[in-house]
C-alpha cells in the first residue's frame, strides 16, 4: 500500500474534489441533451418493426455493428425517447470513471486502496475527456457514443480482465469466469465499431503470440478468446447491410470536394503526427506520467534489467504502440481518404492514452538509466500540484463550463421545436418547418437537421415524426 505523509494527502483530497467537480459539470451537461440525426432512425425502425425485427432489418441495410444496433434500438425502444436520452451520457461517464478505476486496480494488484484506486480512475477518465477530439460526439449523441465510447469502457474492462487473468487470477473457476467473461467482452467490442474490432483483434493477437511463445499456462485462454473474437469478426464483417452502406457513402462522397487517392497518402503521415502532438501538448499528460515513473522505480528496476543492463527487448511495446496508432488512423484515410471521423478518433485516442505511460517508463529508463533517482518523491507534490491545475483548466473542461449556460438556451430552443412539433401534429401538418438554433453549446450539440428535406438527417426526424417532409426555417433570435 502506498502510504501518504500529510501534505500529499491534503493534495489528494483536492485532486479528488477537482476530479469529482470536472465530472460533475460534464454529468450535469446531459440534463440538457437531446437526440438527433441517426437517433430517428433508430427510434423509427424499433417503433415500426419491434427490437428483433428493427436487428435484421440493421443488419441487412446498413451495417454488422450488431452490438450497436442492438444497444441504440434497446435505448430508443419507449415512445419518449427524450427522458432516456439524457440517462445515456450520465451511464458512460460513470462507467468511463469505473472502467479506467477497475483496470489501475487489477494492474496495480491490490497495492492501492480501493478509494486510491478510484482516484486514479477518475484522473484517468478526465485526462481522457480532455484529449477527446469532440466531446459531443463521444457522449452525448447516441449516434456516435453508443458506436465509439461504449466500446472504449468495454475495451478497458476487458484489458482489466486479460491483466487479472495474467497476475492474480490464480482460482480455476475465476479463470474460467473471466475467460466467459472477456469472450462476452470482445464479442461486444467487435461488434460496436470497425475500429475497436481491429484494435480488440490485435490486441489479441499479440497476447495469444506472446504465451505461445513463453509457453505459459495461459495460452490456451488466449487462443480460444483469439477463436471466438474472430469468429464474431467474420459475422460482423459479411454482413449484407455493410455493402448497401458502403455504396452509400460512396454515393454521397460524388457530390463532395476530397482529395485524390495520392494526395490523401500524402496528407495521411502528416496528419497523424500533428495529432500525436497536439495530445503530447497536454501537460497533465506528461507530469502524471512522470509521477508514475518515479513512483514504479523500484519496480521497473526489478522487471526492466537484468544484473544491471537494461533489457532492450521491451522497447518493442512503444514500437507497437506507436505503430497501432498509425495503423487505426490510416482506417480513414484508406475508406474515405479523410481522417477518422472525430467519435472514431477516440478510440485511437484511449490505445495512445493506455499505451503513453508504459512506453514512458520503458524509454525513461532506456534513456536515462542508472541517472534516474528514487529520491524523486520530492518532486511528486509540486508535479501533482501542477497535474491538478492542468486538469481544471483543459479546454473540453473549459469549454464544458461556458456550456452551462449555453446548454440552458440550446433546451429551452430544443423544446420550443419540440412543442411547435406536436402542435403541427394536432393540426394535420405534413409538411414542417421549424426554426434554426442560435449558438448551440459545442459540448453537447453534434449535428441538427438542414434546410434541405431529403438530407439524411432529415429523412430520419421526419420517418420518427411521421411528417411528409421536415426542413429547417430562419434561425431564432438569441435570449
Amino acid at each position: 500500500m502506498i502510504i501518504l505523509n500529510r501534505p500529499e494527502k491534503i493534495l489528494a483530497g483536492l485532486l479528488a474534489g477537482a476530479v469529482t467537480a470536472i465530472l460533475t459539470v460534464f454529468i450535469a451537461l446531459s440534463v440538457f441533451n437531446y437526440p438527433s440525426a441517426d437517433d430517428f432512425c433508430i427510434a423509427a425502425s424499433a417503433r415500426d418493426l419491434g427490437f428483433f425485427k428493427a436487428l435484421v432489418f440493421w443488419y441487412a441495410h446498413w451495417s454488422g455493428r450488431y452490438t450497436l444496433h442492438s444497444v441504440w434500438t434497446l435505448i430508443l425502444t419507449p415512445q419518449d425517447i427524450f427522458q432516456i436520452y439524457r440517462i445515456t451520457p450520465i451511464v458512460l461517464l460513470v462507467l468511463t470513471w469505473l472502467s479506467f478505476s477497475f483496470l489501475i486496480a487489477r494492474i496495480t494488484q491490490g497495492r492501492l486502496s480501493t478509494g486510491f484506486s478510484l482516484l486514479l480512475g477518475g484522473v484517468g477518465a478526465v485526462l481522457f475527456i480532455a484529449g477527446i477530439p469532440d466531446v459531443a460526439q463521444t457522449f452525448y449523441w447516441m449516434g456516435g457514443s453508443i458506436t465509439y465510447q461504449l466500446a472504449n469502457i468495454l475495451l478497458l474492462f476487458l484489458l482489466g480482465l486479460l491483466v487479472w487473468r495474467e497476475t492474480t487470477a490464480k482460482d480455476h473457476w475465476l479463470q474460467t469466469l473471466i475467460f466467459w467473461l472477456a469472450s462476452f467482452l470482445a464479442a461486444a467490442i467487435i461488434g460496436a465499431n470497425e475500429v475497436s474490432l481491429s484494435l480488440t483483434l490485435v490486441i489479441l493477437g499479440c497476447g495469444t503470440f506472446y504465451t505461445l511463445r513463453a509457453r505459459k499456462d495461459s495460452r490456451l485462454f488466449w487462443i480460444g478468446l483469439l477463436v471466438i473474437a474472430s469468429g464474431v469478426a467474420i459475422i460482423s464483417l459479411l454482413a449484407p447491410g455493410n455493402i448497401q452502406r458502403q455504396a452509400s457513402i460512396d454515393s454521397a462522397h460524388d457530390s463532395m470536394l476530397r482529395p485524390g487517392p495520392w494526395l490523401a497518402a500524402v496528407l495521411y503521415l502528416p496528419w497523424v503526427a500533428l495529432r500525436i502532438l497536439y495530445w503530447l501538448s497536454n501537460l497533465g499528460l506528461w507530469v502524471s506520467a512522470f509521477i508514475l515513473l518515479v513512483t514504479t522505480f523500484n519496480i521497473a528496476k526489478t522487471r526492466l534489467y537484468v544484473q544491471g543492463t537494461f533489457r532492450k527487448g521491451f522497447l518493442i511495446f512503444p514500437a507497437i504502440w506507436i505503430s497501432l496508432i498509425f495503423a487505426l488512423s490510416a482506417i480513414g484515410f484508406l475508406i474515405n481518404r479523410y481522417p477518422l471521423p472525430e467519435r472514431a478518433e477516440s478510440v485511437v485516442y484511449l490505445l495512445f492514452l493506455l499505451g503513453w505511460y508504459p512506453s514512458f517508463i520503458i524509454l525513461g529508463h532506456f534513456l536515462v538509466r542508472d541517472r534516474i533517482q528514487c529520491d524523486g518523491r520530492r518532486l511528486i507534490l509540486p508535479a501533482a500540484a501542477l497535474l491538478l491545475i492542468n486538469l481544471a483548466g483543459t479546454p473540453n473542461v473549459f469549454e464544458a463550463y461556458k456550456d452551462m449556460y449555453r446548454g440552458y438556451r440550446y433546451s429551452q430552443e430544443m423544446q420550443k421545436r419540440l412543442d411547435t412539433i406536436q402542435a403541427a401534429k394536432n393540426q394535420g401538418v405534413t409538411d414542417m418547418v421549424v426554426a434554426s438554433l442560435s449558438h448551440p453549446p459545442r459540448t453537447l450539440f453534434a449535428t441538427d437537421i438542414a434546410t434541405d428535406p431529403h438530407n439524411f438527417r432529415n429523412e430520419c426526424t421526419r420517418a420518427y415524426y411521421q411528417f411528409k417532409s421536415i426542413r429547417l426555417g430562419d434561425t431564432v433570435s438569441p435570449y
